[in-house]
């Protein structure tokens, strides 16, 4: 649907207006109305009668658009029985200015072509800088603003030539509008001129829209305190003079420019513009303040009075279509009634009369295929729809794979941790079976051992559950500031066992004070399977380094054995758990998917974990973790 732009409504209705205006067209416009009203009754030239016709229809358009096409529409018929061409003109214009108003570019520009060329046979020419400018500015409402300047330029020079020029007025507020590369003083030159014209002739009207562009002028140079005070001095002003419509333009202008820093005044000027064009039918202004209210209430996330404003737009919707498809019968209807009242045309009128048809019909197709690409692209939106909503249960589905993969990690991890120091236990226990094969000092020491591996296993089983107690509705990530060389400490203690066992000595050379920032339960279940597998894979009588490098971006952990490398194949394959693993030793088996359960770790803590080596230099295992998560 084709909307008219704030700037360009006013200049759309200023240049409609001013057809027949010379001086004081506005000033207590209903008493003139139904003074006139009043007196139709006693006309008895018809020629009058046309003339008091197309007053009352110009001076409702600003009142009531039904009645302003009534009193025209009366008008022409007249005028065509007459032969009356200045009434046939007049009224011409006036149609054209209600389906411009109703936002119905198309007639409103066949009715203004038709008028201006009437205007052209009887020489009229402030008429046809008029109707000049009117096409400027439905050209401009087209979007098509090169060529609505040239109109504008054309009138503003016929106008120039007018002794009468009190239409030159409205030319210089089109001109000042479309015209960009107009500096500011040449701008203030020309509205001054406007100004000047319409004290001239007393036209109040033109005033107070010279004083609407000014204050668009004050606002373009962040004056807009000025702006304010002179808008709403104006509204007095419309007020004063009967100019109801004028007075809706500025409220909308006043809305605009306090809908940030007082959207309830703002909302306030808007809901009055829509109580008031509803009444009087000003689709414009209904779809222009009822979009504006639908804006702010969207922005502001409530939906209950956007919804509201959305259905009246909607409504405002059909009924446009609904009038263009009855605006374009009717005038169809209105060209048979011509030519019966006629009876016969000649060939070059049958010839314009199908010309108007053909017209008319390929309007109701581009309406036609309008609503088969509205109904397309309701389609597209229903299919996208689905399409969103498809994802959004896939992305649920991959949410519960993952939670129960975690579940099974979980699991995994326990069977991992817990595995090695009790299967030393009952290693040891084996030994106390056998009578006589401990000396009392050896048996002291093997007790200690099986003391420390408990109280190891029952310390880690503690702290793995009370951690594995938050995960279970998903994972928790909390992480602290804790001293890395303590921690490191920590995990190695409770590997004693196997370091005594095959004579490995742990070298802890992390620097004292260093920090890392983690969940220490995650974070120790890595460095102990880590310090484990460098223990695995050492030969007997070795040693494990565990060092740390801290940089701008994190800290960096290493733990290098000894032991005899690796391929770059079986480094690669190290953290895939679906890898087929093959052991050179007891001692390196139970590797796999202890390393599988620390890259994930490392991952959900924001960090990096990989290994490097080459067979024979030994094997070195890093994780890297951010400074603060």
């Amino acid at each position: 649907m084709c909307q008219i732009s704030r700037p360009m409504q006013r200049k759309l209705f200023l240049s409609f207006l001013s057809l027949v205006v010379v001086s004081n067209f506005l000033f207590a416009q209903l008493k003139e109305i139904r003074s006139i009203q009043s007196e139709l009754p006693a006309i008895k030239d018809s020629i009058q009668y046309v003339d008091a016709l197309n007053r009352l229809a110009l001076l409702a358009h600003l009142k009531s658009v039904d009645s302003c096409f009534l009193y025209a529409e009366k008008a022409k018929n007249i005028a065509d029985r007459l032969k009356y061409k200045k009434g046939d003109a007049d009224a011409l214009n006036t149609i054209g200015i209600v389906y411009a108003i109703k936002t119905n570019t198309y007639l409103a520009t066949k009715y203004f072509n038709q008028a201006l060329n009437i205007y052209k046979d009887i020489g009229d020419s402030s008429n046809q800088c008029q109707l000049i400018m009117n096409l400027g500015v439905v050209l401009t409402i087209d979007k098509k603003p090169a060529e609505a300047l040239d109109y504008f330029k054309t009138a503003y020079k016929i106008g120039n030539t007018l002794s009468h020029d009190s239409i030159q007025s409205i030319v210089i507020i089109n001109l000042i509008s479309a015209d960009t590369t107009l500096s500011t003083d040449s701008v203030f030159t020309l509205l001054k001129h406007a100004k000047a014209i319409g004290s001239k002739y007393h036209d109040e009207r033109i005033l107070l829209v010279c004083n609407e562009t000014q204050a668009s002028l004050l606002i373009k140079q962040d004056k807009r305190g000025d702006a304010i005070e002179l808008l709403q001095n104006s509204i007095l002003y419309a007020d004063s003079i009967g100019c109801e419509y004028e007075r809706m333009n500025i409220y909308i202008t006043l809305g605009d420019i306090l809908i940030k820093d007082d959207s309830k005044q703002a909302i306030q000027y808007y809901s009055d513009v829509l109580k008031t064009s509803s009444t009087d039918g000003y689709t414009d202004y209904i779809t222009a303040s009822a979009g504006k209210l639908y804006d702010y209430y969207i922005s502001i996330k409530d939906t209950i009075h956007a919804n509201q404003y959305a259905d009246l737009l909607l409504k405002e919707y059909r009924d446009y279509q609904q009038f263009v498809q009855q605006s374009g019968i009717s005038y169809l209807d209105y060209a048979l009634k011509d030519k019966e009242l006629e009876n016969v045309k000649a060939n070059s009128e049958v010839r314009r009369d199908a010309l108007i048809i053909v017209s008319i019909l390929t309007v109701i197709i581009m309406i036609l295929l309008f609503f088969m690409l509205l109904s397309i692209r309701s389609r597209k939106k229903f299919v996208e729809l689905l399409k969103q909503r498809n994802e959004m249960a896939q992305s649920r589905n991959t949410e519960l794979h993952n939670k129960n993969e975690f579940n099974n990690r979980l699991i995994s991890l326990l069977a991992h941790d817990f595995r090695q120091p009790l299967a030393a236990v009952k290693g040891m226990m084996t030994l106390l079976r056998e009578p006589g094969a401990l000396s009392k000092e050896e048996l002291d020491h093997l007790v200690a051992n099986i003391e420390r591996s408990s109280n190891t296993s029952l310390e880690i089983f503690d702290n793995i559950l009370h951690w594995i107690k938050k995960q279970v509705s998903g994972f928790i990530y909390e992480p602290a500031d804790m001293p890395l060389k303590e921690l490191v400490e920590e995990a190695a203690r409770s590997l004693q066992y196997i370091t005594d066992k095959f004579n490995i000595t742990i070298k802890n050379e992390v620097a004292d004070g260093t920090t890392i920032t983690a969940d220490k339960e995650m974070l120790q279940f890595v460095n102990r399977n880590l310090i484990h597998n460098a223990i695995k894979f050492s030969p007997a009588n070795s040693a494990v380094t565990i060092n740390a490098i801290k940089n701008e971006k994190g800290i960096i952990v290493l733990v290098k054995d000894e032991g005899k490398g690796m391929t770059k194949e079986k480094v690669d394959s190290l953290f895939n758990i679906f890898s087929k693993t093959q052991y050179t030793s007891d001692k390196e088996k139970g590797s796999g998917v202890a390393l599988v359960i620390c890259k994930e770790f490392i991952e959900r803590m924001s960090g990096h974990i990989w290994a490097e080596s080459e067979p024979g230099k030994g094997t070195t295992f890093l994780y890297s973790l951010p400074l603060k998560t």
